[in-house]
């Protein structure tokens, strides 16, 4: 039996979430080797690299990166006025630092072969929330590292996207209508095994080898606007 990502090894973070671990088994599904990359791995860069380095010793080198993980406090709903320089620090700073130390361990391995990177970063980043501020303007700069590693690494064979999946897929207590003037072109938000999975996996194939910089939009036709 043979699948698109036969021979690669993905390596994804955040895979006890909902999210994450519906994408680590679409891309199992499609015969990639999948290591999953526990939370305290993302505390400093050097832990970010011995985990890759573990995964590699494992199973053997690195071919792609799915980027899920998110501190559970910034899931937490509360008002703007109220969020104090601890609250911003554990979400933004958190959220931000934790996915640059990820990127440049996935860039070590990955800068003499090529490979793929792929963020998840829901569309409310793009439509805003109320009282979830510090979680929308930290998935936003999450889209932004990416479209300026993408520029950067694409000379090393690098492509880096975003996948962008409707807010109920992440739990912060909104639906697609919270944050759309319509429902859902397709009727609801998707599955993230049968619906999002796919697209996953073409990010991380070699379909997708002239796709670089873009946030795909997959859920369900909330956010339509580019």
């Amino acid at each position: 039996m043979h699948g698109p990502l036969d021979g690669r090894h993905v390596v994804v973070t955040g895979a006890a979430t909902p999210i994450g671990s519906g994408l680590a088994s679409a891309l199992a599904a499609a015969r990639a080797t999948v290591s999953e990359l526990p939370d305290d791995a993302l505390v400093d860069r050097a832990a970010a690299e011995s985990a890759f380095a573990t995964a590699v010793t494992r199973v053997g080198p690195v071919d792609a990166l799915v980027h899920a993980a998110m501190p559970a406090i910034a899931f937490e709903q509360m008002d703007l006025a109220e969020c104090d320089d601890a609250r911003w620090d554990a979400v933004w700073e958190g959220t931000m630092r934790a996915t640059l130390f990820v990127l440049q361990a996935a860039y070590g391995q990955l800068h003499e072969r090529g490979g793929r990177i792929v963020l998840i970063t829901p569309t409310v980043s793009m439509s805003g929330a109320a009282r979830l501020v510090p979680y929308t303007t930290a998935v936003e700069g999450q889209r932004l590292l990416a479209k300026s590693a993408a520029r950067q690494w694409g000379p090393d064979g690098i492509t880096v996207n975003c996948l962008a999946p409707a807010p109920e897929h992440v739990p912060i207590g909104l639906d697609s209508m919270t944050v759309s003037l319509a429902p859902p072109a397709l009727g609801g938000p998707g599955d993230v095994s049968a619906d999002l999975g796919p697209v996953a996996v073409w990010l991380v194939s070699d379909a997708a080898h002239f796709v670089t910089g873009v946030t795909v939009c997959a859920d369900g036709g909330v956010w339509m606007a580019p």
